[in-house]
């Protein structure tokens, strides 16, 4: 332990008496780890923010859209351009003929959109969303004030809107009852006749920043009906009728759209599992891209260690040669050299892992998300600090080691 000691406080003077040949030998170390620590960091804060929003539909729920979520490749987008839209009247037959769903909701979003109250306008932060009366039993909201959309707004594509918090607080800035209330949205002039409870999100996608109208209003003055296709969800009574519900659902769309028995579907349904194992497709490859930069620069990092000891090695020739006269071992030698690679290489990577970890969730508090810290990838990036440091250290220390005595004493 003693010996460690000593090799650790004379690997550290050495980097002091060589303070800028040792910040720009570690700038590439701090750069390879800050690169993959980094990358993980933000992977792990949007991975915990599209879980958060997938979990909120249930595992009772599916939806049913043109386009799927996420699509890896790239040709396939034109056969789903090629897909008919999906209709309100197409999922108005679809509740009429199925008896397993619990709620059966048409959706389409405007984004983005502008709110006004008054003197109070808020900036288009918001987002406007086209439903029926069916949505807040889909998507678990609770109006906490006034009612719910009913048949008769659908029906009458009445001018009328339920709030969320989020749009309550950045307008309504002087306690007033929003109930009753005139508000424009996009310039246009909307009852209030609702308020949801807050449901806060996470991962910075806020589940309370939304407008709610009816789906037949939207359609009215912001959305052309015959080309937007509109999301339906679908929610089962239990979770275990979710598959009963989804073929019985499946079977009423095709009649509506007209497919042929045998033809595939032109829609994809999606449930939370499925949307989970999509995006963990996705971000493994974000992984890959990430650990391949990383790899890069370290690379160079190595390469930059090793010469970096070798010039170390050959300032220290005399050094190298009095120890050795003194009786030092071979490998004394080469755990002195390699004790100071593994320490350039361990304070590079503590920096690179502090910038990494910093800069990640420094985005993440801007974009109100939790914080996040790569547990696992912390580990890794120490341990392959490490691992530069002995193997691109070892050569330089083995040089070193071999060193004739007499002729590292004559050396000039």
């Amino acid at each position: 332990m003693s010996l460690l000691k000593e090799n650790i406080t004379m690997a550290t003077s050495s980097l002091r008496s060589n303070k800028l040949r040792a910040f720009l030998t570690m700038l590439s170390i701090v750069v390879g780890i800050f690169s993959i620590i980094g990358s993980m960091t933000a992977i792990g804060i949007l991975t915990n923010g599209i879980s958060s929003s997938l979990s909120q539909l249930g595992s009772e729920t599916f939806t049913v859209q043109k386009f799927p979520s996420i699509q890896l490749g790239g040709m396939d987008w034109l056969k789903y351009l090629h897909r008919r839209s999906i209709t309100f009247e197409q999922i108005k037959f679809v509740r009429e003929f199925t008896k397993l769903p619990m709620a059966v909701s048409a959706e389409h979003t405007t984004a983005p959109l502008t709110v006004a109250y008054g003197n109070e306008k808020s900036d288009p932060q918001f987002n406007m969303m086209g439903s029926d009366d069916y949505f807040a039993t889909n998507h678990n909201y609770v109006v906490s004030e006034g009612r719910m959309l009913t048949k008769d707004d659908i029906e009458y594509a009445r001018d009328v809107c339920i709030l969320t918090t989020g749009i309550i607080q950045r307008i309504f800035k002087h306690g007033e009852n929003p109930i009753g209330k005139e508000v424009k949205l996009n310039a246009r002039p909307y009852e209030v006749v609702g308020v949801f409870e807050t449901k806060g999100g996470g991962g910075g996608a806020s589940l309370d920043n939304f407008a709610l109208i009816p789906i037949t209003n939207e359609q009215k003055y912001f959305t052309d009906r015959d080309i937007t296709s509109l999301t339906m969800t679908v929610r089962a009574s239990t979770q275990e009728q979710l598959g009963g519900t989804q073929d019985e659902v499946i079977g009423a769309l095709r009649t509506a759209r007209g497919v042929k028995p045998g033809a595939v579907n032109d829609f994809e349904v999606e449930t939370n599992s499925s949307l989970n194992l999509q995006f963990e497709s996705f971000s493994k490859y974000i992984v890959y891209a990430g650990a391949g930069i990383s790899a890069i620069a370290l690379l160079a990092a190595s390469i930059g260690i090793m010469n970096i000891m070798l010039v170390s090695v050959t300032e220290r020739t005399k050094e190298i040669g009095i120890r050795k006269a003194l009786g030092a071992k071979r490998s004394s030698i080469i755990a002195q050299f390699l004790t100071e690679s593994v320490v350039l290489c361990l304070i590079g990577g503590i920096i690179g892992i502090i910038l990494g970890i910093g800069l990640g969730n420094l985005i993440a508090i801007f974009a109100k998300a939790p914080v996040y810290i790569p547990y696992m990838w912390i580990g890794i990036g120490l341990v392959v600090c490490s691992f530069v440091g002995v193997v691109f250290g070892m050569y330089p220390a083995i040089k070193a080691a071999r060193m004739n005595p007499v002729d590292a004493l004559r050396f000039e």
